[in-house]
């Protein structure tokens, strides 16, 4: 048995492994041969055209990410030979993507085309827009990359936690400046946005202008104290833009998004009522959120303690780029937090969203090292769930209660709030910026068809909006807009570990037929072509232990049966062939069985 345990775990691998190659397949070029007829006197024998097509008198702007999903942003810009990458983020996975880290941007237009590339522009520092880059910037040949001071600095520690940070070249922006891309002049202007420092881009090229806008809101009180630059924006708009593209992130949502000034005023309250300690999620980007709670624990004289490694991260290059600010000796260790008393504790953690990991969730399962919740303790969740977490966050706000804790999040209290324009926010963009045409994107379809809907209502023609995927083509010459009838057809790219691959790869289709209904390993041994005694099976997460002794001895009696077969057929049949014939006939038998489809992996051992 201990063979087959270890065939099992030999074939575990194998499958688990296989992402962490490029699924890719590589066409070989065929080369031509001479035309010997153009050897004559005087004949110049005729020259093959090599090299990408030119799209000569265009400007094309094709979106590679963010268009049919929340995440993984991306934009490319081409004019003739030059070409601007807007944003470069990732996606976390959906819950079928077994054992997949994070989906990128499919950056292949842009490899075949990397001698092109003048500069990669951020337009602010969360992973949905800066998260790709460890995984794509040595594929490109490590272009420039543009950004502000804050979003500089997170894609350094970004880049350096996967050790790409030695040959990135990346530029601070100085806002105040026009920069050079070729073709593309671009400028950038202020916006709100629920991470300080974020920007958007009005690009110059030779065929009209161009607005994006980044994530953004409008926020008047804003917890950075920075408002966006509604007199820069204005005077784009009276200069006149062709077309723009817009976030649409929060286009289902009526009104104008509601300000940090409320969220500050409820968190004070909040602190102030609490007589026990106080621990607050949040996420890690939300630096304007964690100046707002400084202030308001110094207030109620509460020293601040950061749990969670990308929250001490985040504060600590926020610090040091004068991005937050506290006075010595407000802000202490984690390990310090039992040296003071309950009413002088206010803990700033990870783990809004229920992540298993994260610093909240080991405080609900009461695993963290140096907080245990108790009664008396409240717990205030300032952020509103992400679609798809909200059974982790019930879970874990049940896990804390149960512990003693009162807990405080944004149904009962404006503890939390968006970083995304809200419809009357979209209207505002728009009316300010004036354009000819809109594409909306950053959202799933829904969310940019409700963001087209608002476009009438502030002059912009239905005709001139325009709803594109990841892969199409939107063209602009001499002012005027068209969307091409063609698409670059982006795959869906997985991170799975520190591998890369596309999504039709067979290792995620096996690992999803594993965790439906299991594995059935079948180990064949041979000799000179014969089977030698009965195939060796074993199964993991298939049937109920009562059954795993009948289910095998059936299988076996299968798997022998097919091997006979396709002896007496194919006498020279390899060892993949019988392999295959296996494979088939115990899926077949198994699944008119029991009406199942686990992973079927035969494996054929030659012995002397």
């Amino acid at each position: 048995m201990k063979k087959v345990d270890k065939l099992s775990e030999w074939l575990k691998d194998a499958v688990q492994g296989g992402a962490n190659k490029p699924s890719r397949s590589l066409h070989k070029k065929k080369r031509g041969r001479p035309n010997k007829n153009n050897k004559r006197k005087g004949v110049k024998p005729k020259q093959k055209r090599t090299g990408l097509p030119v799209h000569r008198g265009v400007t094309r702007i094709i979106p590679i990410g963010g268009l049919e999903e929340v995440g993984k942003n991306s934009m490319v810009l081409e004019h003739e030979k030059d070409i601007l990458v807007v944003d470069m983020g990732f996606e976390f996975p959906e819950d079928e993507l077994f054992g997949v880290d994070y989906v990128i941007p499919d950056i292949q237009y842009l490899v075949k085309r990397k001698a092109r590339i003048k500069g990669i522009v951020i337009t602010h520092g969360h992973l949905d827009h800066i998260g790709a880059l460890p995984y794509v910037l040595p594929e490109l040949g490590f272009p420039t990359v543009y950004a502000s001071k804050l979003t500089a600095g997170l894609i350094k520690q970004h880049l350096a936690k996967h050790k790409g940070l030695k040959q990135a070249k990346i530029k601070v922006i100085d806002v105040a400046r026009t920069y050079n891309f070729g073709a593309f002049a671009v400028d950038f202007f202020r916006v709100n946005h629920s991470i300080p420092d974020a920007l958007g881009l009005t690009i110059q090229t030779p065929e009209g202008r161009i607005v994006h806008t980044g994530d953004f809101k409008f926020d008047f009180t804003p917890a950075d104290g920075v408002e966006a630059d509604i007199g820069k924006i204005t005077e784009i708009g009276k200069r006149g833009v062709d077309i723009m593209f817009s976030d649409s992130t929060n286009a289902t949502k009526p009104g104008h998004t509601m300000s940090e000034r409320v969220v500050a005023e409820s968190l004070d309250r909040a602190i102030k009522e609490a007589d026990g300690r106080v621990v607050i999620a949040c996420f890690a980007s939300l630096i304007g959120r964690m100046q707002q709670i400084v202030d308001i624990a110094r207030h109620y004289d509460r020293k601040v303690f950061f749990s969670g490694r990308s929250i001490e991260n985040n504060s600590q290059i926020a610090k040091e780029l004068g991005f937050l600010k506290a006075p010595d000796g407000v802000i202490k260790s984690i390990k310090q937090a039992k040296d003071f008393p309950d009413r002088k504790v206010l803990v700033l953690t990870t783990g809004s969203q229920g992540e298993p990991m994260a610093a909240l969730s080991r405080m609900a399962s009461d695993t963290h090292a140096q907080i245990k919740i108790k009664e008396g303790d409240t717990v205030v969740v300032s952020a509103s769930p992400i679609i798809g977490n909200e059974k982790a966050i019930a879970f874990l706000v049940d896990g804390l209660a149960r512990l003693g804790a009162k807990i405080v999040h944004h149904g009962i209290m404006d503890v939390h709030t968006t970083g995304h324009g809200q419809q009357e926010d979209l209207k505002m963009m728009m009316s300010l910026v004036r354009p000819k045409h809109l594409v909306p994107v950053h959202g799933s379809y829904y969310m940019r068809k409700a963001h087209a809907e608002l476009a009438p209502h502030v002059g912009i023609s239905d005709k001139n909006v325009h709803l594109m995927d990841n892969g199409n083509v939107i063209e602009l010459r001499k002012g005027k807009v068209a969307f091409k009838q063609e698409d670059i057809e982006v795959q869906y790219v997985v991170i799975d570990g520190h591998g890369k691959g596309d999504l039709s790869s067979h290792v995620l289709k096996e690992r999803e037929a594993m965790a439906q209904n299991g594995i059935v390993n079948i180990l064949l041994k041979m000799r000179k072509g014969k089977l030698i005694g009965m195939p060796l099976v074993s199964t993991h997460g298939f049937v109920y232990q009562k059954e795993v002794a009948k289910t095998v001895k059936e299988v076996e009696k299968c798997a022998k049966a097919a091997v006979y077969k396709l002896q007496k057929k194919d006498p020279r049949a390899s060892a993949a062939d019988y392999e295959n014939f296996v494979r088939s006939a115990v899926s077949g038998f198994i699944l008119k069985k029991l009406n199942r489809r686990p992973l079927i992996a035969p494996a054929v051992i030659h012995v002397q």
